[in-house]
């Protein structure tokens, strides 16, 4: 995670809904139990009372609350922005539109859940300025999704995953990046057009 770039989340109740997540500005390789911000019923925006510090939580918390309310298993939400997966997200996303991007089977999609027998689609999110609509668009694609993979991209920006536990989102998410390095290198090499897939 580079500079202060990115947000990183565990939840700590489910009813009601409470979880700790990184504040704005702070680099990720300097965190503490005290420098993490609890969300609860009685502060979930942004503007939350800071626990312990002066700093405030993420701009996209709303993202991280609108994955904890559609997906009752998630125990932790990572958002970062590593190079291959801001670059597909660019490649095959829309700045104003939701975008599917499918992939026809690899051995490394089993790190997601995608088995021999099926395709993954990978949800690419218009990077809305207002924050609170990219949480409106990923809540509903988890909750329409029979079979969505527990991770998304946002259009040019970066990628989103989540796990029961930390270590499990922080897998999605290695998995990920390493499925859009696989398709990136596929596509400066001039192979993608023979995809089935039809990857351009």
């Amino acid at each position: 995670m580079w500079g202060t770039a990115g947000n990183l989340s565990i939840r700590t109740k489910s009813d009601p809904l409470e979880f700790a997540i990184t504040p704005s500005g702070v680099n990720k390789g300097h965190l503490s139990a005290k420098t993490l911000v609890t969300i609860n019923q009685s502060n979930s925006r942004p503007e939350a009372k800071r626990m312990g510090n002066a700093l405030s939580p993420s701009a996209e918390t709303v993202i991280h609350e609108a994955i904890y309310r559609a997906v009752p298993g998630a125990g932790a939400v990572f958002h970062v922005h590593p190079m291959y997966a801001t670059l597909i997200s660019s490649f095959y996303g829309h700045p104003k539109e939701k975008r599917i991007l499918k992939i026809d089977w690899f051995e490394m999609l089993k790190g997601v859940g995608i088995g021999e027998d099926e395709s993954a689609e990978v949800a690419i999110f218009p990077n809305w300025q207002d924050v609170s609509k990219i949480a409106r668009d990923v809540s509903e694609h988890v909750r329409t999704t029979a079979k969505a993979i527990p991770a998304v991209l946002i259009y040019n920006h970066g990628l989103t995953g989540w796990g029961t536990t930390p270590d499990q989102a922080r897998n999605h998410l290695e998995i990920m990046e390493y499925v859009c390095q696989y398709l990136y290198l596929r596509r400066m090499s001039g192979e993608a057009g023979h995809q089935k897939s039809g990857l351009p």
